[in-house]
């Protein structure tokens, strides 16, 4: 079963979407912001772009937009 929302969309069971969101800020119990995020379900987060620059340091591929939309527009479609 496919992870992805888009029946045409593939990947590893391991990939996660992250959507940047600059809103995105917590409240510790001192009162104090910092970056945070949260879980749209279980393969998409919204973070803050603190957050997501950490997550990129040490992921192995990055996906630009373009290259998503090519690979979805070159699958035939059933």
């Amino acid at each position: 079963m496919s992870n992805y929302r888009y029946m045409g969309a593939n990947g590893s069971d391991d990939e996660i979407t992250v959507i940047e969101d600059k809103s995105m800020f917590v409240k510790d119990g001192d009162g104090n912001w910092s970056p945070g995020f949260q879980f749209i379900d279980s393969r998409t987060v919204k973070a803050h772009p603190f957050i997501i620059e950490v997550l990129i340091q040490d992921s192995e591929r990055l996906w630009s937009m373009d290259e998503i939309l090519a690979e979805l527009e070159s699958e035939p479609v059933n």
